[in-house]
């Protein structure tokens, strides 16, 4: 996530072109390897160890990590070691912005000082940036201003990026947060969450992109948008919300969900605190929204 979000940065103030930072980003998605990859490796965990840990973050939000201890698949000297080599390859990114002749060592120093500056990010804020700790860089990176449901948003979008990098792709750029009263769609999957309190989440993209989303999700070798690729939308939607309900019942908060919804060529409109958060992945861009009740669709 580092990567991403420093490299946007970058973009936007025009110290790396965009072939240059798609250089970046695929060097990144080579190099990076999974703790649960790491973990069969090192001989600490067998393949069935993995997809058991992974089968278990389907309901329970936690990382792959946490998971793995209270499993008594791993011990805490195992994990910090695997977290230390996972760490050590994210750092090969930022070495070859210098090793391509991007950025000068001086220059990139005061880009990254200028960076921290900008979002006001302490060394303790870089490590949880460096560690992937989502809801930290939600609460620092994302504002919802004048929302009364800000928190609850940034618990919402915390954890359904947390479900694309499980899921889906980790090799994405989230953009910023875009506050909305109408938005304008060529194919969207909807879905309500009513009960303590009332949302609408939603999921849009053109054709093409919601085809590659399903495959990443449902690992199929889909090229049409038929009633198998609208599924895989629809259960991403579905389980991302699930896991998000769950959430909120270790809170007393009770709450349901509605049936997905998937829509063609509409617009959403009367969208109450309605908010947009764009994810460039490799293969396209995604929207992610939510409104504070029901969106009606015209």
């Amino acid at each position: 996530m580092l990567t991403q979000l420093f490299g946007n940065y970058l973009l936007n103030e025009k110290l790396l072109n965009p072939d240059q930072l798609k250089h970046v980003l695929d060097l990144q998605k080579s190099i990076h390897v999974k703790l649960g990859e790491l973990a069969v490796n090192s001989g600490f965990m067998t393949d069935d160890n993995v997809n058991e840990v992974n089968n278990m973050q389907y309901k329970i939000n936690k990382k792959f990590g946490e998971l793995s201890i209270e499993m008594s698949l791993l011990n805490e000297e195992q994990l910090e070691l695997l977290l230390f080599k996972q760490e050590s390859k994210d750092m090969l990114v930022r070495q070859a912005i210098l090793d391509k002749n991007y950025m000068t060592l001086s220059q990139f120093e005061e880009a990254l000082s200028n960076y921290k500056m900008s979002y006001s990010i302490t060394d303790q804020d870089f490590n949880f940036l460096i560690n992937e700790n989502l809801d930290e860089i939600m609460d620092k990176f994302y504002t919802f201003n004048n929302c009364s449901y800000g928190a609850l948003y940034k618990k919402y979008f915390s954890l359904l990026l947390k479900n694309v990098i499980r899921f889906v792709d980790s090799d994405f750029r989230p953009l910023e947060i875009k506050p909305i009263t109408k938005y304008d769609f060529k194919y969207i999957a909807s879905q309500n969450i009513s009960g303590d309190f009332e949302l609408c989440s939603c999921i849009s993209a053109d054709e093409q992109t919601l085809i590659k989303f399903a495959q990443k999700y449902a690992q199929e070798d889909f090229t049409v948008n038929d009633e198998y690729v609208q599924e895989s939308i629809g259960e991403f939607l579905n389980l991302a919300n699930g896991i998000f309900i769950v959430n909120m019942s270790e809170n007393n908060i009770e709450l349901e969900l509605s049936p997905q919804e998937l829509h063609v060529n509409d617009s959403l409109i009367d969208l109450i605190e309605g908010y947009c958060i764009p994810i460039v992945f490799s293969f396209g861009k995604v929207d992610f929204i939510i409104s504070r009740s029901d969106s009606i669709i015209v």
